[in-house]
């Protein structure tokens, strides 16, 4: 091939489909069509952002709700197995009360006096006391001191030379508290002061 040749064949419009892509047909600046707004950087309306905002409101909502929900039922069964076992460490405090009445009471089958069997009540007895003070339940002390109908339930009243009026003449059954609230008032004789 010579060099007229090949210069014709340059000439030669090249097919469509073998085009050059680097190529690419240019257009004058001024003859381009302008950008659609869809094709614009988005400019987000204030309504979808609140929309948005709702959205996300309305999420941290019902995460709220079901959180609650949840605290709540781990609460009430937390209550429940509290109220169940509460009394645990008393109970556990007053089981060597419970072995020594029994041993008392096998003792007492075998008891020689009377006076060794009611130092071993008694001893029980002081022990059961003691151990209820470990859990800060405490007797109520009622004698000779002046009614009152918070820590006191007067089941008669006796006229008295010696009790002045309204003061506990006799304590029938002793009462407990547990710190400040009471758990049974010492029920008691109540003088009216001298007969007249």
């Amino acid at each position: 091939m010579n060099n007229e040749e090949l210069n014709s064949e340059q000439d030669l419009p090249e097919e469509a489909g073998n085009a050059n892509p680097d190529e690419a047909e240019t257009v004058p600046f001024e003859d381009r069509a302008e950008p659609d707004e869809g094709e614009q950087v988005e400019e987000v309306s204030p309504l979808i952002v609140l929309q948005n905002q709702v959205e996300d409101l309305e999420d941290k909502l019902v995460r709220s709700h079901a959180e609650l929900a949840n605290f709540r039922r781990r609460a009430a069964t937390e209550l429940q197995q509290f109220r169940m076992y509460e009394g645990t460490n008393l109970l556990r405090d007053l089981l060597p009360v419970i072995d020594n009445l029994q041993r008392a009471a096998q003792a007492a089958e075998n008891a020689s006096s009377i006076d060794d069997l009611k130092k071993g009540v008694e001893m029980v007895t002081r022990q059961f006391v003691e151990t209820l003070g470990k859990h800060n339940v405490e007797p109520i002390h009622a004698g000779n001191e002046a009614f009152d109908p918070n820590q006191h339930e007067a089941i008669q009243q006796i006229p008295s030379d010696d009790v002045p009026a309204m003061h506990v003449l006799q304590e029938l059954e002793t009462g407990y508290k547990i710190h400040d609230r009471i758990i049974r008032p010492a029920k008691v004789i109540v003088s009216t002061g001298p007969a007249e």
